[in-house]
């Protein structure tokens, strides 16, 4: 840090230099990521509310609503209108928070949670910091968890099972219906990780089909991981949390004796409240049929990328049930490294030799048709 401060003005000009390195959403060359560009009334909200931190709620009663009124949203959306939970920072810490509470709640001196291979890498990092032991579970051809290969893993210390609601690679939903049975005929703590899906599964043409039934319907299932920041196009960091039963929220407490409220119940301690407003303003914006029309749109151009690429005689990985979809390749990496030469960001499986793409609300026609036409000159 200098002795004395620049003019403000000359500060910006230089952070408008600085953001030309980053990629922009809008110009439809980043097919990588599970964010997209926030929805405008998001960024408008967002600012309305940069001083809001909801770690010391009671200075910000409206603040507090405002997440109060986003979680209840999202419990209507799950079919549970009475779960508590919180917007957090993302995936990760809602993750987290259910792990938690499980441990808490059970009690076990060797704790184990079974975990299906293709569930997100935040678990390995949970469980490194919560010295919980990750039982493993091969993934069947279809890439969704075997569930009586989770029911054989299953121990006197297992203190919770994990399925995914569109994992991060692939978009498979594993079948959380029989998950729920296994884990409500065993008593045991079933955390459903639908960061990506919990947005997307609803608002689907075929959302009544049981194989995609994931949230609170489901009498197994004790806490859903859903994530405003990615389909939900709201603005960074929005993960959200939701626990069936709020007495749940009682084994993840902390006492807070200096603050305006008596306690926390996240890991981040201070967080904001401009996230949970820019939440807000989308859901009162979109609503039901605004976020049915997105999807399918995103559906739309997942179907068109997936015949162009099939027509281009790549083998998909599998047909895509959520907005994600990945193709086979000689060299997936040198692929992904030519694509990026030519302005588009993909990203790889490495164990599958494969590319991968996820096509958020951001991405338009005519940017599926130019990175098919650059996909071809490079088969």
């Amino acid at each position: 840090m200098q002795a004395e401060g620049r003019d403000w003005k000359s500060v910006l000009a230089e952070l408008r230099k600085i953001r030309e390195q980053d990629a922009r959403y809008e110009d439809g060359g980043i097919l990588c990521s599970m964010c997209t560009n926030p929805h405008p009334v998001a960024k408008r909200a967002h600012q309305m509310f940069l001083n809001s931190n909801l770690g010391d709620s009671g200075i910000f009663p409206g603040s507090q609503r405002l997440e109060k009124e986003v979680i209840r949203k999202l419990a209507t959306l799950l079919h549970s209108p009475t779960s508590a939970g919180f917007i957090v920072s993302g995936g990760t810490e809602a993750n987290l928070l259910a792990l938690l509470a499980a441990r808490n709640m059970t009690q076990r001196d060797s704790p184990e949670v079974v975990i299906p291979e293709s569930a997100h890498f935040s678990f390995k990092k949970i469980c490194n910091l919560l010295r919980v032991k990750a039982v493993q579970v091969p993934v069947e051809s279809s890439f969704r968890v075997d569930p009586a290969s989770i029911e054989r893993c299953l121990s006197k210390n297992t203190i919770a099972i994990v399925g995914t609601a569109g994992t991060a690679e692939l978009g498979a939903v594993d079948p959380i219906v029989k998950l729920a049975d296994i884990a409500q005929k065993r008593g045991i703590w079933l955390h459903v990780d639908a960061a990506f899906g919990g947005l997307v599964i609803p608002f689907l043409d075929n959302r009544n089909d049981s194989d995609l039934s994931f949230d609170f319907r489901l009498e197994g299932v004790k806490s859903v991981t859903v994530d405003p920041h990615k389909m939900g196009m709201a603005t960074i960091p929005a993960g959200g949390i939701l626990f069936r039963d709020p007495t749940y929220l009682e084994h993840i407490k902390t006492e807070t004796p200096y603050l305006t409220e008596p306690c926390q119940y996240t890991f981040v301690g201070t967080r904001s409240g401009a996230s949970v407003a820019a939440t807000w303003a989308v859901f009162e914006s979109l609503g039901i049929e605004g976020y049915k029309r997105m999807v399918k749109h995103c559906m739309k151009m997942t179907n068109i990328l997936a015949r162009g690429v099939e027509s281009l005689g790549f083998q998909l990985v599998t047909q895509p049930t959520l907005n994600i979809l990945a193709f086979r390749c000689a060299d997936s990496k040198r692929l992904q490294e030519k694509l990026r030469l030519r302005g588009w960001f993909v990203s790889r499986v490495p164990r599958l030799n494969c590319v991968r793409i996820v096509v958020m609300p951001h991405l338009k026609l005519r940017h599926v048709k130019a990175f098919l036409n650059d996909l071809a000159r490079l088969a």
